[in-house]
Formats: structure tokens, sequence, C-alpha cells
């Protein structure tokens, strides 16, 4: 591992005390910030046997800030993309995505979980959170070889209903194998993490909810699940229980600061102070919510106080697992719902991205700003680009102009795994031909029928 400086580059440190730090330079050493300031203080000869990154001669200046932190995607779905689209969600989920991912093999899921890390590695991206994910072992090795920091997850379910075979479990194995996976993976490598999870309120029990919720209490892990989804969801469990989604989750003592909450769209006011007052951590997916769940009540959920960090979701639902576009549309959604311009403006929106992706992952006193002793998650981006110019001011440009195309440099602890847009720990046309090769097998094999 070589040692980097940062020089002459504009720092978003996402840092309260230190703000954005103009014509700046950062110093990683042995993966972490070592150093960083103003260019102005540096002394000649100061890093001399650093690796030297540098703006170009002539133009704008490199923006560097924290790796984003995706907190929801499906990794083994990658190869279900372009599967489930103009569908509803009970044909997306029982005809199409359950399907596909109980013929998944254990060499699909990697190369899919690859083809994931790819794309959100050329987006910024150097952490995410696994949202359910089939064969997790398979996703945890991809993390490993893609040089990525990740947290993973099995896909749980212990009730019976429309669910492939190859899917199903009882509570007793559900159980068992939730904690197989944590206890596996916990500790088992230094950029892989596992949480526990239950896919949604559809097709998992109490015994489940109240068992897994008492593991991520005595274990200190999280727990996932889809909540307040769909108004589907909404009406079963009105009908089961006479309570809303998060209410119900509530009499199930399941709410609390270990609950990574997706989506939580169809909620309402009692619903958010119940939220607020168990620390309950949502995850906002901007694209996956106009296309399929609805929009949620982000701007009230900020007010409040609320911990909110992006992912993209599913990609057969969004179909894309870029952090930028994600950041856009959450930047400009929500000001038309509330007709209000100011309603989650870009700063807000930068903070979900990396130091409240950070903190919903309990990650943030490691990540999700550039600060001395933090690891060196960074990415660096080239604003010299038709998107990106004229830069007036670096936030709102970040946000509301830029795309995949500003993405210069990642690393990860300081290792360089996109250099120049390319990729150094993924050979990428390799990767395009195999994923394409076994989606097209997948489907045949599934019967998926459009």
């Amino acid at each position: 591992m070589r040692d980097v400086l940062l020089e002459n580059v504009d720092l978003i440190t996402m840092d309260p005390d230190l703000g954005v730090i103009e014509n700046g330079y950062l110093a990683i050493k042995n993966g972490r910030i070592e150093a960083l300031g103003s260019c102005s203080q540096l002394q000649p000869g100061d890093y001399a046997n650093y690796q030297r990154i540098t703006g170009p001669k002539y133009g704008k200046r490199f923006i560097a800030l924290p790796g984003f932190i995706q907190t929801h995607v499906h990794t083994s779905q990658a190869l279900g993309r372009g599967l489930a689209d103009d569908v509803d969600l009970i044909t997306w989920t029982r005809k199409r995505i359950w399907p596909y991912e109980a013929a998944l093999t254990e060499e699909d899921v990697y190369v899919s979980a690859l083809l994931s890390a790819a794309e959100m590695l050329k987006s910024g991206t150097t952490t995410f959170c696994e949202a359910s994910g089939a064969k997790p072992d398979a996703i945890g090795q991809a993390v490993i070889d893609s040089g990525m920091r990740g947290i993973i997850c099995l896909s749980t379910m212990d009730l019976p209903g429309e669910i492939p075979p190859e899917s199903r479990m009882n509570t007793a194995e559900a159980l068992e194998k939730n904690l197989d996976v944590v206890e596996r993976w916990q500790g088992r490598h230094d950029r892989v993490g596992a949480c526990f999870n239950v896919l949604n309120l559809f097709l998992s029990s109490e015994e489940l909810w109240r068992s897994l919720t008492e593991l991520a209490l005595e274990k200190k892990v999280f727990l996932q699940t889809h909540l307040a989804e769909s108004l589907d969801e909404v009406a079963f469990i009105r009908e089961k229980s006479g309570k809303t989604p998060v209410q119900y989750l509530d009499s199930l003592g399941a709410l609390g600061s270990h609950l990574l909450a997706a989506h939580v769209v169809h909620v309402d006011d009692r619903d958010l102070v119940t939220l607020q007052e168990r620390d309950v951590r949502v995850l906002h997916c901007p694209g996956a919510g106009l296309r399929i769940a609805g929009i949620a009540r982000i701007p009230e959920m900020l007010e409040r106080g609320i911990l909110i960090s992006l992912g993209t979701n599913s990609p057969p639902c969004n179909n894309r697992m870029s952090m930028l576009d994600e950041m856009w549309l959450a930047g400009i959604m929500h000001k038309a719902v509330e007709n209000n311009p100011e309603a989650v403006p870009a700063r807000s929106v930068v903070e979900m991205a990396t130091i409240n992706g950070a903190k919903t992952l309990g990650m943030d006193k490691e990540l999700g700003s550039l600060t001395v002793g933090k690891k060196a998650d960074i990415v660096i981006m080239d604003f010299n680009k038709l998107c990106t110019t004229p830069t007036h001011d670096l936030l709102s440009t970040l946000v509301y102009q830029a795309n995949n195309a500003v993405v210069h440099t990642v690393m990860v602890e300081g290792e360089i795994l996109v250099d120049a847009g390319e990729l150094t720990s993924i050979k990428e046309e390799w990767l395009i031909t195999e994923a394409e090769r076994r989606a097209q097998e997948i489907v045949q094999r599934a019967n998926i029928r459009f």
C-alpha cells in the first residue's frame, strides 16, 4: 500500500468543523487520513515519497470528498436488471424476481455482485449494505475481490406463500441461517460485515421478528427490512392487526436504532413520531420510490431529525446503481411534491450520501467525512466536464449537475480502485461478457416469460 498525497484539490470534508477547504491537500498513510489543510501550509519536501495526485494544470481543481455509502442495494439482482419493467409490485416480485433468484447459482450471485460493485465504484460508492441477498457468501467474496466495503445479509421469509421452493424456510431455519451468516462473516474480513434480515411484513412471522430483534440487540448488529413500501402492505397489515406497518412493528418491540428500514413511504403523522422516538434509521430509495413504491415524506423526517441515508435499491426496480443519479433524484423530487424549491437542499442530500450513511451503518467513527484518523475511503471528481460547467457552488454542482463522467479516482483505505475513470480491481470487459451470458441462461432456467 503506497502513501498518497492529494494536492491542489478542493476538499468537501463533510466535517462540520472543517467545511469546504479550497485549494487544499490531504495526506494518506497506511490507508488512513494522516493530515489535511490548505496547500499554503505545505512546505517544500513535505511528503516527498508519497504518490501524488493533483488536478489538471489548467482548468478547475479536482474535488475530493468521502466515498459514497449506499445503505440499501440488492447486489444479487443485478443480472435480473430489465426483467420486471412496467409491471405492478406483485408481478414484479412473484412472477419475475423470485423465480429469477431461485434459479441463481453461487457463481451467478458472485458475478451479479461483482457487476454491482463495478457500477457502484465507477459512480463513487465505496461502501454498501446488502438489502436482502441470495447466497450471501458469494456476495461477501465479491466484496473482497472488488476492494469495496460491504455488509451482507440473507433474504429471509418464514411463512408459506407464493415463494419458490428453493427460497422457503420455516422460522427455525430462518433464525439459524441468519445467525450463521452473521457469525461466519463478522470479523472474518475487515471490509465485510453482516446483518440480519427480514424481507418484508407479508411473509414474516411475529416469532421471527421478535427473535431476530433480540438477536440483533444481543449481537449488536443491524436488522434490515422493507417497511411501509407499498399500499398493499399497508392494507395487509391493517387487516391483520388493525395497525399501520410502523405501529405493528412497534407492538412487536422491533423498532429501534438497530433497525434499518428501507423505503418507509406510506406512513401517517403518528408513524413519523414513532420513527423519531424509536430512532429508526430510514433508507431512502428515490428511484425505486418513483418507479414502484411512492414518495417518502423525507422533508418532514429531516425536520424531525430522523436519520436518513440513500440507496439505489434493486437493479430490476431502479435499473441504475449510481449514487449520483440517486442524489439528483433526492434533490429534485421532494421539491415538486412539497411545492417548495427549498425542500431537501443539496447539503442535506450530500449528507445522506456520506456522513449519514456512515452513521446509519455505525461506521461514522471510521468513515463518512474527511477527518484526520479516519479511513481513506475517498472519491475524487473532475468537474472539467460539460455537465459540471459552469461550477458556481460545489455542493449544488455535485447534486444537480454531476453524473458518472466526473468520477476520476476512487479509493478504499487508500487503495486506488478507480484510476482516471478505469477500474483497477475488476476486469470490466470480461465482466460485461460473463454477466450477459449468465443473465440469459438464468432467464431460460427460471422460465421467466414477458
